[in-house]
């Protein structure tokens, strides 16, 4: 069994959507000074690195990240590659993203989808789509249709994975948003499962 890490990594240098608010940490305590243990506390938006988005995040009576049915971030997962910059229309789809459970893009950051993209993949029973992009939808479309068409069909958004290192193929993927109750996204520690290589 072979895991694979496909999180960002967050620091003081990660960067965020424009207009978002960076990570920054500040230590609490430090061990055998004023208490016998460590404490930090942080801030940062939580669309920072690899995250879930919720549907919150785009309609106002949607689902926050709580409510977020967590088998859909749990399972068999593929990892395809998108080629080309921009956006991606729904002719330009892979035909093997299409009748797939949970689909992972990996494009180098570089491709987002179209709105009929987006409902291609719907009309196909996805039930989650994952991007090395920081966003589904490229940055001058400022009312998020994509985001619109999954998360408004009930499919879960994983942003700004770290596939550079996975190869096209299956995998079992497990990444998980943490309960927030309020909010539209969180963090999560993507990984994915495979088999050891030969």
């Amino acid at each position: 069994m072979k895991i694979y890490d496909v999180s960002r990594r967050i620091s003081e240098e990660t960067p965020v959507w424009p207009g978002d608010i960076a990570f920054s940490w500040r230590e609490l305590e430090t061990p055998g000074s004023a208490a016998p243990w460590g404490s930090t506390c942080f801030s940062m938006s939580a669309h920072c690195g690899t995250h879930a988005d919720a549907p919150s995040h785009v309609f106002a009576d949607g689902r926050t990240i709580a409510e977020a049915p967590l088998s859909a971030y749990i399972g068999p997962a593929r990892v395809i590659e998108l080629p080309g910059l921009g956006e991606v229309g729904a002719d330009a789809l892979p035909k093997k993203a299409l009748g797939v459970a949970r689909v992972l893009f990996r494009s180098g950051g570089r491709a987002s989808l179209s709105p009929l993209a987006a409902l291609r993949l719907v009309e196909h029973g996805t039930v989650l789509v994952g991007t090395d992009a920081a966003s589904i939808d490229p940055e001058d479309a400022p009312d998020l249709p994509a985001h619109r068409a999954l998360l408004g069909n009930g499919v879960a958004l994983l942003e700004d994975l770290d596939l550079e290192a996975v190869g096209e193929g299956t995998y079992q993927l497990v990444a998980l948003p943490l309960r927030f109750d309020d909010l539209d996204a969180s963090p999560v520690r993507a990984i994915l499962i495979g088999e050891d290589p030969a």
